[in-house]
């Protein structure tokens, strides 16, 4: 990332699941459209592997793939609504419909789908600026997608967001302060994500903070030659070893 201000004018989001955008660059996409920025966002799963609030919703223990694929589009549905209330254009989402909870096992194969498909659209949109999950989030997809979108976006300005767990402060590219009415904003659109809010409301609210951090490209973190790359390769499925291309074995 380049020291200044985050170049705005072509912003990409890349997000694991629904509600990741707004909980983790909320402010940063207002600041882009007032800008006069153009903010695009691209969704990796529908997070439709949410059993506990879709059986409270649909008050049924047993959840079906019917339940799932209704769950999904909800949520497709929640976060155009949710960009559209930051100020961006809800046909700036685009959706690969990536299984839920399960790109760990992309990345530990060395599946080239997702970061292929990455790649086109950062190609096609040419931002100035890509804005991507760490490597530093506890939640494996979160992981996953971070050494995804670090691929696809080689050679751009690039800064992480960490949604579960906290980033390291050495780490620290930008921080926003937000002002009373960019809080608020972000605030009623996280309440766009009803669905996340039938069991978490508290902790889903508690992201619209004062302030929104970001932290810079892992690129050096995400090298093979490091040995955070074999930790990577166990991070990825918690504490069990992942014996796949690119991982050596321990």
């Amino acid at each position: 990332m380049t020291a200044g201000p985050l170049p705005l004018a072509r912003v990409l989001i890349v997000a694991p699941h629904p509600d990741d955008e707004t909980i983790g660059a909320g402010a940063l996409i207002q600041r882009a459209v007032a800008a006069g920025g153009v903010v695009r966002a691209v969704f990796v799963t529908d997070g439709d592997n949410n059993p506990w609030p879709l059986r409270v919703s649909r008050r049924k223990w047993t959840v079906t793939a019917d339940d799932r694929l209704a769950w999904g589009t909800m949520r497709r549905e929640e976060a155009r609504a949710a960009l559209q209330h930051l100020g961006a254009t809800a046909d700036g989402a685009s959706f690969l419909g990536y299984p839920d909870r399960e790109l760990g096992a992309f990345a530990a194969r060395n599946d080239r789908r997702i970061p292929d498909a990455l790649t086109a659209i950062v190609t096609a949109f040419d931002p100035t600026l890509v804005v991507v999950p760490s490597i530093q989030d506890l939640h494996a997809d979160h992981r996953a997608v971070a050494i995804f979108a670090h691929e696809a976006a080689r050679g751009r300005d690039l800064v992480t967001y960490v949604v579960h767990g906290t980033g390291a402060h050495t780490r620290v590219a930008a921080r926003l302060t937000l002002t009373p009415g960019e809080r608020a904003r972000k605030l009623a659109a996280i309440e766009k994500h009803e669905s996340q809010l039938l069991l978490s409301r508290e902790r889903f609210l508690s992201y619209a903070g004062e302030v929104e951090t970001f932290y810079r490209s892992e690129a050096d973190i995400l090298r093979p030659d490091t040995w955070l790359h074999k930790w990577r390769c166990k991070a990825l499925h918690g504490l069990r070893v992942v014996m796949r291309k690119g991982c050596d074995e321990e």
